[in-house]
């Protein structure tokens, strides 16, 4: 299930990099004094008293034209207020009420969006009485804290949970495999989906960036139900490019959070980049199944060891991710699509394997006895039993002597010889070492 999405917005230099980087306990966002330095936009998953939710850091925008820097700021609450389930609209103690908060302000009253209006900076006891100017937002209570030093961060995280909980994002259920179509624009998604819909969902154009919003669209094949996610762009093309990447990537993380499987399309003349190396990273961190189509095959000029030569160098790409089943596909001439559904019920299936408890002991105990872990600190590392918990991926518990002197090359190995074993194609492989 989806987790519901928390968005903070509010004018470029107010601390909300700050802020992410607090909630989240990163420091990925690049924090300076200098306003609109946020340029990537960064996602992060924050857990509170059992709720969790993903947090969004919109950042800032700063092009040199003061119009431009309206649109900018008009685009990006536009698009949060569009997705995000509950928005943190972040203003500054120290500065006070700008004609920018104003703006953005007014258009938070026209949305029906959920806001928590939160002051920054308000670093001692004695600022708090410098918050009650934003009464006059009139957007409800000002919340005072200091992202910088932590100050009030959690009776804030209270009442950002409390309105998760009451506000947040809600799915209905679907009896069938949930498939998420993602990738970079202009690859295919929206013509694959209607293909295998045969019917004209969403508007196909040459043109990256103008899908609109996305329809779910149902499948039924080979008795099987599928629910197509497909990943939209804009409700209207953004006139500011970092938006489109913010909206895209807002929309593919939601996607992948639906899905149980991830197809995900790479036109084959462009190659794989690392751009798609990290966005099928972020599948795999989500435990999704996954599945890698190389589209636009009929353009490549073959003989019988093109397909080879083109595994060979994905493969190479891929890293760790070698468990990802490649398809090489043509929308456009509607080659191998079906196939490609086959493969996704396989990888879905893949994802649901359970293995008996007596038969996975006595396989791990035979590597046990052919390939020990390397003793850690002159201390003999002994696994002492393996079962699979239930869970929506395969999650293998391993309990041993000494769970935190297990190397990462011993973990890699002991997944490789499962996978060898029992295949998992497509699914992510997760082992907890355990005290025993």
């Amino acid at each position: 299930m989806a987790e519901s999405i928390v968005a903070i917005i509010g004018r470029p230099n107010v601390g909300k990099s700050t802020l992410f980087n607090r909630l989240t306990g990163r420091r990925q966002a690049i924090v300076d004094d200098q306003p609109g330095v946020t340029r990537d936009r960064n996602y992060g998953s924050v857990e509170w008293n059992g709720v969790q939710f993903v947090l969004i850091d919109t950042g800032g925008y700063m092009p040199e034209s003061e119009d431009m820097m309206d649109m900018a700021i008009k685009e990006q609450v536009e698009i949060a207020m569009h997705d995000a389930d509950v928005l943190i609209f972040l203003v500054d103690a120290q500065t006070g009420i700008t004609d920018t908060d104003l703006q953005i302000a007014r258009m938070l009253h026209r949305s029906e969006r959920h806001v928590i209006l939160t002051v920054n900076k308000v670093d001692i006891f004695e600022q708090e009485s410098d918050a009650a100017e934003f009464y006059n937002l009139g957007l409800g209570d000002p919340v005072p804290i200091s992202a910088m030093k932590g100050r009030g961060s959690g009776d804030f995280l209270d009442i950002v949970v409390e309105r998760v909980r009451k506000h947040g994002y809600t799915e209905t259920e679907f009896d069938g495999i949930k498939l998420a179509i993602i990738g970079k624009e202009n690859v295919g998604k929206s013509s694959l989906v209607n293909v295998l819909t045969n019917q004209p969902r969403s508007i196909v154009t040459d043109i990256p960036g103008t899908t609109r919003d996305s329809i779910d669209s149902t499948l039924k094949y080979n008795g099987r139900d599928f629910l197509l996610i497909d990943t939209a762009g804009l409700k209207r093309k953004a006139k500011i490019k970092e938006n489109i990447l913010f909206y895209s990537s807002l929309r593919t993380h939601r996607s992948i959070q639906r899905a149980d499987v991830v197809m995900y399309l790479v036109d084959v003349n462009d190659g794989i980049s690392r751009q798609d190396i990290a966005m099928l990273g972020e599948v795999v961190k989500q435990r999704k199944g996954v599945m890698l189509l190389l589209n636009k095959w009929d353009l490549i000029e073959k003989d019988d060891k093109t397909i080879y030569t083109f595994s060979e160098e994905i493969r190479m790409k891929l890293g760790i991710m070698q468990f990802i089943p490649l398809m090489f596909v043509s929308v456009k001439e509607k080659q191998r699509l079906y196939k490609a559904l086959d493969k996704a019920v396989d990888v879905y299936e893949q994802i649901h394997r359970r293995i008996p408890t007596p038969e996975l002991n006595e396989f791990i105990a035979g590597l046990f006895q052919k390939t020990m872990p390397p003793a850690v600190k002159g201390k003999e590392i002994k696994i002492n039993y393996v079962t699979q918990i239930p869970a929506r991926y395969p999650l293998f518990a391993l309990f041993c002597n000494h769970p935190k002197l297990i190397t990462e090359n011993y973990r890699r190995f002991l997944e490789n010889q499962i996978r060898d074993k029992y295949g998992f194609e497509g699914a992510p492989i997760v082992l907890s070492f355990r005290k025993k």
